[in-house]
């Protein structure tokens, strides 16, 4: 006797579309579920690279004061210098005028010599007053280096730690978050530029980054409203896509989920 062989009929137009969209949503809950890992790993390493950064900043920023603080004080120093070399001038002039003093022939000349003595000594006592300020500021400066230097070892140490610490973290998780990224990015092959849009819309949005949630006790997973008996009905057929009309989340029933895996 022949035996019979079994005849497969083809997919109705209905029933691939409904295949269809019984795809897309296994494939944005995986995808939910996938991304929900990674934000768990980045969630893991915390604020650790937003505070290197500011560490690595800090750091910059005080070495920058320093160095500008080290060129004032250069500054300061050639200052003084020329003030004491304009003092051994202004003190051999006075010298020179006090001689030729002692061999005027009228008071006219006298008195003019006077002056320049006069204004050689205000010219001396200028200088000493612009020294005076120089040094003060260069000690100043110097007292301010001192504190930024202090500060400056305190936060690279600092930044040395959080780097270790973030460096350990990474290793931790670098192989994981990778494995995940490339099953993510798989996903989003799978699914239309609209909806995947749409996808990342609700999720940027959502406070704990749930775009695509199941029903619970007759309630939406994400926000918890209840879900009218004919909208679980549509979800149950993956004959479309179903958002909650509170939250706007993507809704899955329990086979979609069931059928995710790890």
């Amino acid at each position: 006797m022949a035996e019979k062989k079994e005849v497969k009929i083809a997919a109705t137009p209905e029933e691939q579309l409904e295949v269809s969209i019984e795809q897309k949503l296994e494939a944005l809950y995986t995808l939910q579920q996938v991304d929900s890992k990674i934000d768990k790993i980045r969630a893991y390493r915390g604020e650790l690279p937003l505070e290197v950064q500011d560490l690595e900043d800090e750091v910059a920023g005080l070495e920058t004061r320093i160095h500008n603080f080290q060129d004032e004080i250069k500054k300061f120093t050639t200052d003084i210098a020329n003030y004491k070399i304009k003092i051994k001038e202004a003190e051999a002039l006075i010298k020179k005028y006090e001689e030729q003093q002692n061999n005027v022939r009228n008071n006219r000349e006298y008195d003019s010599l006077s002056k320049e003595i006069e204004y050689q000594q205000l010219d001396i006592q200028l200088s000493e007053k612009r020294i005076r300020e120089a040094t003060a500021k260069s000690e100043d400066y110097n007292q301010k280096i001192a504190v930024a230097q202090q500060r400056l070892e305190e936060r690279k140490a600092d930044l040395i730690a959080k780097k270790e610490e973030l460096k350990s973290i990474i290793e931790d998780t670098q192989k994981e978050e990778e494995a995940l990224l490339i099953r993510s990015s798989e996903c989003e092959s799978v699914i239309e530029d609209r909806l995947l849009v749409a996808y990342k819309r609700i999720r940027k949005n959502a406070r704990n980054g749930l775009a695509v949630v199941g029903i619970n006790r007759d309630a939406c997973g994400g926000c918890f409203n209840k879900i009218p008996p004919q909208h679980q009905l549509d979800i149950c057929t993956h004959k479309k896509i179903i958002v909650c009309e509170y939250c706007g989340r993507i809704l899955v029933d329990k086979a979609i989920i069931e059928n995710y895996h790890e």
